[in-house]
Formats: C-alpha cells, structure tokens, sequence
C-alpha cells in the first residue's frame, strides 16, 4: 500500500504546536470523530457525515458537503422573488460557525442526522467509534474509517490493544442484500466483498502496518486517541489478514436461526470471525474463539 502519509508534514505539525479554537473545539466534542487519511489531510465526522475535510498549502484549506450547511435562522418559509416573468428565491444567508462553539456544531450534526440518521449503517458505525473510544477502559478502539483502495472501500479498522492486533472490520446492517446471496449466485455477496479485503491485506502487509503505526503516531501527537491507550506506536503490531464481519443491528432470531446456520458457513476460511450485536450493543472486541454471538471462524 503506498502512501504520502507524513508524520512531520506541515499540517499536523500545525495543529500539534498552535492549535486553533475551532480545532479544539472539534477535538473536544465527544459525539465527533477524526481519521487521518494517507494523502495528509484529515476529516472530522459525526454519524460517517463529514463536517470538515482539512489540509494545508501555504495555510489551512478546508470544505463541508453543501448539503451539511444550515441556514441563517430565519423565518420558517422564505419568499420567492418575481422579475418580469422568472422567479427566483430572495438571498438568504448561511448561519455562522463561530469557532465551532457547542450551538453551530449541533446544528452541523442535525443537517448530518438528515441524511444519517442513528440508524443508519453510517450512523451505526460513527456511534461505534466514539461509545468505544469514550470509555475509561477498553481492550482496543477503531483507529479508522472508510479506508479507500481502488475501488474498494473497508468500514473500519480496529486496533487490540490486548493482543496487538490489527484487523478490518466491515459493519452491515441485516437490511444488507448481500448477506443473503449464496456463493453459487453470480453477483456480489458478502463472500466475495470480504474475500478482496483479504487478498489486499494479504498483498500489502506490511506496509499496512507500517502505515497504520504512522497514523497512530499522528494520533497520538495530536491527542485524537482514547485516554486508556498507553502504547506509543503500533510497532510490534500483527495484521490479521482475514477481516471480521460486523452486523449492527441484529436480533436474537436471525443470529440464531441465520447467522449461526447459513451466514458463518458461507464466510468459513474467508473471515477470521464474525460478531452480531443488537441495536444498542457498543462493545466490540476481536472474537478469539466462539462464545456468545463472537464467532471464531478462522
């Protein structure tokens, strides 16, 4: 896996030595999440919605979806205007930002929920990130999201801290069509998606380690990880090759009567696990062998 990612580049040597209120106050929020992408910039998300994509040249650059930006608080109808016989709608203003002080920031977040709500699979995933990191004590947290190769793209990766592991988690909601298509249909399952985050684990090892240890140096230096993590680097880390499946939003029924019976035996020698949780279950941890709804496949 090649990538430009620096330790020492100029924006985040930028935020670690002067940082800016508007970006302690990003920090500070507990419902928002910060990834390190390999291109050295950073995105801030809330519920897999990005409130910022930041970079630098030659001074902060940064952009929101135009979707995310609330108005100016107005009336509750705003007025056409008429010329001759157009129409158009009367200038209105967006809302300030302020620093990202507490207000503008929730409303940033009402926009996002708009679009991914709680239960969403980008909702679902976002509330994994920060319950797990918010705790006073786990056994790992989810260093990043969305990690994009090709093509391609993988939920999120997950860092134990117990075993000193690495691993890609991909997160489905049980709506998702392609945990329902066997290996003997001709389209894209569940099998086949897992089995190219495989081959590229496989393919880049190394240098995926090598790449995640930097953005845990980053990380770290810019105080983005959970206060329990002690560890300086991920240097004596292990990649496990084979990625777990994650479903967010199960019930007892499926996982017994589905997931136990049809989904783990599609998935045997192609995942290293799979963990099913219900709608408000926020642990996570690398399942090394089967107990509960923590399936060891591998």
């Amino acid at each position: 896996m090649k990538s430009s990612l620096r330790t020492g580049h100029e924006l985040f040597q930028r935020l670690k030595n002067d940082p800016p209120l508007w970006w302690q106050n990003l920090k500070s929020d507990p419902e928002l999440y910060i990834d390190i992408r390999k291109d050295n910039y950073i995105n801030v998300y809330h519920n897999g919605g990005c409130i910022m994509k930041l970079s630098w040249k030659n001074d902060y650059k940064a952009e929101i979806h135009i979707e995310y930006i609330p108005l100016k608080k107005v009336k509750e109808y705003w007025p056409f205007e008429f010329k001759n016989r157009d129409i158009s709608l009367k200038k209105i203003q967006t809302f300030e930002i302020n620093n990202f002080k507490k207000e503008p920031l929730q409303r940033i977040k009402n926009r996002i929920k708009k679009f991914y709500p709680n239960d969403s699979e980008k909702g679902i995933q976002g509330r994994y990130v920060v319950k797990v990191r918010n705790k006073l004590k786990n056994d790992g947290f989810f260093i990043d999201t969305e990690i994009q190769y090709g093509e391609n793209r993988i939920d999120m990766v997950w860092v134990d801290l117990r075993i000193k592991k690495i691993a890609f988690v991909e997160l489905k909601k049980i709506s998702d069509g392609r945990l329902y298509i066997d290996n003997n249909q001709d389209k894209e399952n569940i099998s086949t998606q897992l089995k190219k985050y495989y081959k590229f684990a496989s393919k880049n090892k190394t240098g995926l380690i090598e790449y995640y240890n930097r953005v845990f140096c980053i990380k770290n230096e810019l105080g983005l990880l959970p206060k329990y993590v002690k560890e300086n680097s991920l240097e004596n880390f292990k990649l496990i090759e084979k990625p777990i499946l994650l479903v967010g939003d199960c019930t007892q029924n499926w996982i017994d009567n589905y997931a136990k019976k049809t989904l783990n035996k599609q998935l045997q020698g192609i995942a290293f696990g799979c963990v099913y949780h219900g709608k408000t279950t926020w642990n996570f941890r690398i399942p090394s062998k089967t107990v509960g709804n923590y399936f060891k496949l591998d």
